[in-house]
Formats: structure tokens, sequence, C-alpha cells
């Protein structure tokens, strides 16, 4: 058997061993096939083996479960790579105590294509959700692929975002690739599949325990070169993978929200403590490297259509445009400022969304779309 088969065998072991064990294994012992192989003796002298580390590295040790985990792949379309690979993705192998071996459903984007994370609260509001589609989608357009853990809130979005930008995504998960979390996100999840992949460290089976969740959030930056945080409160789950990034020299990066808002007071304290803040899509370009500064001065068609269309409204639609901003706003409050009468308002606010460059939200609010 090849070195990558033993190192599949390994990787099946993840949750009971840890990355950081199976990592210092390979470090005593030299390689995957030599921890297989090793006496009951040898493996008892080891360095840091427990007895529970020791049944682990001694259940199911034969052929025949390698093969059966391979076969049980291969039907659910489940790919394995090793960190041997040259096709394993060599920003991730920079990280420390990087995994041994990933699984992913879909097609692995090259090496060559950038990559930026993009994440955000799971609870989320109207301008977080707006904030993540205006960065994941021209980013997508521009051949960036977004990367996120397709959780709840504003990662999710950042996936959807990506593929209504026509562009590829990777989601990178707590649990086995075989299993969808959340849930409800099936639909998205294929499409994830059909423009890029899901990915895990986790061998098929494996469910989305909660302490999977920080592991996971080292592959998410390390597979990146920047990671953008779009919206993110003080005590938010997100800041755990802006240190896991910082830790890996990955390149920071956060978008302002309101002082007022505390939806933002993780967002707002990153670029107090030095991350680059966003405003728009151009920054995270800018961050990823000169090569893409010339990229920075052209448009995209549907960013060209839209600020065209922005440039040419009648003056009463411009000043409704105006008016609004990121922030949700409600009907009344956009009735005093535009200085407007209710109906004429109401007439413009339609025309404005059916040009696609405001949005109306839940409770007569409005927003702009772009």
């Amino acid at each position: 058997m090849s070195e990558d088969v033993y190192k599949l065998w390994l990787s099946s072991k993840i949750t009971e061993l840890g990355s950081r064990k199976q990592n210092d294994l390979l470090r005593q012992f030299g390689s995957a096939e030599a921890i297989f192989q090793a006496p009951i003796d040898s493996l008892q002298m080891a360095e840091g083996i427990t007895p529970r580390i020791l049944r682990t590295l001694t259940f199911q040790r034969d052929p025949y479960y390698i093969e059966s985990m391979y076969k049980s792949m291969e039907a659910k379309e489940i790919r394995y790579i090793s960190r041997d690979s040259k096709h394993f993705p060599s920003l991730l192998k920079e990280i420390p105590d990087p995994p041994i071996g990933i699984f992913y459903i879909g097609e692995l984007p090259s090496d060559d294509i950038p990559k930026v994370a993009i994440i955000g609260s799971r609870t989320c509001t109207d301008y977080g959700r707006n904030i993540a589609r205006l960065f994941a989608k021209p980013l997508a357009q521009r051949g960036i692929v977004i990367v996120s853990g397709m959780a709840r809130g504003l990662d999710s979005i950042a996936h959807k975002s990506a593929l209504e930008g026509g562009g590829k995504t990777i989601a990178v998960l707590g649990c086995g690739v075989d299993i969808c979390y959340p849930p409800e996100f099936h639909e998205l999840r294929k499409d994830i599949i059909r423009n890029g992949c899901v990915l895990s460290e986790y061998p098929p089976g494996v469910r989305p325990l909660a302490s999977n969740f920080p592991a996971r959030n080292r592959i998410i930056s390390g597979l990146c070169k920047a990671v953008l945080v779009t919206e993110a409160g003080k005590k938010s789950g997100t800041l755990i993978t802006v240190n896991t990034a910082l830790e890996q020299g990955r390149d920071v990066l956060a978008v302002p929200g309101s002082i007022l808002n505390e939806s933002s007071a993780g967002t707002n304290r990153l670029i107090g403590e030095g991350a680059y803040p966003a405003t728009d899509h151009t920054d995270v370009l800018f961050v990823l490297g000169e090569w893409m500064l010339a990229d920075i001065l052209e448009s995209t068609p549907t960013e060209s259509s839209h600020k065209n269309l922005a440039n040419n409204l009648a003056p009463d639609e411009k000043l409704v445009y105006d008016s609004l901003t990121f922030e949700p706003m409600g009907f009344d409050a956009l009735l005093v400022k535009a200085c407007m009468q209710p109906g004429s308002l109401h007439f413009i606010c339609t025309t404005l969304e059916l040009k696609g460059l405001i949005k109306k939200l839940p409770g007569l609010r409005f927003i702009r779309n772009i």
C-alpha cells in the first residue's frame, strides 16, 4: 500500500487523536506506514501515548478496514488527498499542525487561483447580509474563490453570493463531507459541489460536534491569503477564526459598521487593532497583491451597468437613492429625509427596486442594493 493509503487510515482517527497528536506521531515514527506497522510495544514507548491513544491506534489496524473506507467513499463520490499530494493546497501545508489529509466532494479549485475567506456572525443584521453579498459577488466575478464555513448567517450568504456571481466557492465543514450541516442547506450544498467543493479534515460519518469547529476554522483561514470579516459582535465566534488567521500570518480585513450597533462592535474593534478597513471589494483585491492592481481599475459588466444606472437617474430618483445607505431606513424616516409626499416616494422606491438599485426589507424599510 502507498503512504497516501496509510495517511487515509491515520486521518480516519482525527476525532480521537486530533491534528496535533497526528503530526507528533508522524514526527516520531517518520511516516503513517511506520505508525500502522509499529508493534504495540513500540507504540507504548512513544512519547505522549496514553492507553486511550494506544487503543485508537491498534483498533481497526488492518487493510480490510482501509479497503472498506475506500469503497464507501467511492460510492459517495468522496475524494481524499494527503498533504504529500501535489494537489494539496500549498498554503494549507504552511499552517501550524496542518491536516495530514483532506476529504472533499466536488472539484478542488487550483492552487493558482487566489482564495479569500469571507466570514461573519450567524445572527447577522440586514446590513451584514448586504455587505457580505456586496463583497462576495464581485470578488467571485473576478475569479476569486470564496471560502467560508457554510454556517447559518453570513457564511451561507457569502457562498450564495459567490455562486450568484458565477464564481467558485469552498465550504469547510466541521463534520464529514457526507453530512449536510446545517440540515436545511441541502440545495446550497449541491450548488457548492457543482461550483467548487465541500471540504473537511474529518472522515465521512463524523457528526458536527461543537468541539470540531475551532479546528475547522483554522482550515478556512489556512486555505486563503486573506480573511474578510463582514460583521461580528464583540463576543462573536468569528473572532476565533481571526485569531487563527493572525497566527498563520494571513491578512485580516474588516468592514466597519455603526458605533451604535453592537453587531459591528467586533469588526470595529478589529480595525482599531490593525485590521485593514474594507469599504469596497477593491480593498480586498489590493491586499491580495500588486498583480491585481490593474484589474481594480476595471469594472465587471454587472458593476458597470449598476453604476451607469445610479449615475443616470432622474432628479427625484437620485434624491431618494442618495438618501439611502447600507443601513436599513424606515419609510417614515426616508420620507422626512427626501422631503416628499408618500405617494411619490412609494412610486420612486418601487422604480429603484425594479432597477435593482435598492431593496425593500420587512417592516417597510429600504436599503441600498449596490
